[in-house]
């Protein structure tokens, strides 16, 4: 009777930590949602935001307007969608909202409404550069299970000729620069590249810390506002994985520890 006593005491010692353990383990999911409000409000509230996109689509514009054709190749721009052309603020807004981090399943909830906005100044570059014999291809990370409400939603938005040819989606591979080079194979003059994130400039910075990046970003300053155009973006983003060796793999909690960590800040004297 002692021993089945304290076996069942244990037993609930057992389950009593594990509780604590996901409890501590929500509550630091919380903590690292709540931090993107302040960012989600300047995305969808500031006219600082607007203005720096339309300044970029601006520039864009400029860019693909002066690149030199070559012979027999079509221009061609290749842009991302998230955060990009395509605004998933409201999704992030959910999150900070409800305490939840990302996953693969509220994602393709989200992306299956059709619920993006445009990004101010997108579709006019879009349609500027198809009306000008350029041709936009929208290279995503986004599930090819999304692909067709990832159109849809696109369509409604007014991009042009959004389709199988010009949508390329994941194909299992965060790393873009595969099927940047099946587009220049085909033939295109890829004159100017879209994007919020360094990946969207190619493979050099794909899976690199942000001491790498911002390397890339030293050695390549010249490119950008002529070859580079980049959107801002402070929700998310592969700079956040950058700031530690294995961070998507960390803990909730060991992630709030690692913001702590990065922080520059004042000494206060």
């Amino acid at each position: 009777m002692h021993k089945t006593s304290s076996f069942m005491a244990c037993g609930v010692a057992v389950l009593l930590l594990a509780g604590c353990a996901q409890s501590s383990q929500q509550q630091a999911n919380q903590q690292l949602a709540k931090q993107s409000v302040m960012a989600a409000n300047w995305f969808q509230q500031s006219g600082e935001y607007q203005a720096l996109t339309w300044q970029a689509f601006n520039l864009a514009q400029v860019a693909f307007d002066q690149a030199s054709s070559l012979d027999g190749k079509p221009k061609a721009v290749i842009v991302d969608l998230d955060e990009t052309m395509l605004d998933n603020s409201a999704y992030s807004a959910w999150q900070a909202q409800h305490g939840q981090p990302f996953t693969d399943k509220t994602w393709s909830a989200w992306t299956q409404a059709k619920q993006a906005l445009a990004v101010p100044g997108a579709v006019d570059f879009a349609q500027h550069v198809d009306s000008h014999s350029g041709t936009v291809f929208y290279v995503s990370n986004r599930a090819q299970q999304d692909f067709a409400a990832t159109v849809a939603n696109m369509q409604q938005l007014g991009f042009p000729r959004a389709n199988a040819e010009t949508v390329r989606l994941s194909t299992g591979n965060s790393n873009k620069q595969e099927r940047f080079d099946a587009i220049k194979k085909a033939g295109y003059n890829v004159v100017l590249y879209v994007g919020d994130n360094l990946n969207d400039f190619g493979g050099a910075t794909w899976h690199q810390d942000n001491r790498q990046r911002r390397a890339f970003v030293a050695s390549n300053h010249a490119r950008f506002g002529t070859q580079f155009i980049i959107l801002p973006n402070p929700l998310y983003g592969d700079w956040e994985s950058g700031l530690a060796a294995g961070y998507n793999k960390l803990t909730p909690q060991q992630k709030l520890q690692v913001r702590e960590e990065n922080l520059r800040s004042w000494s206060g004297k």
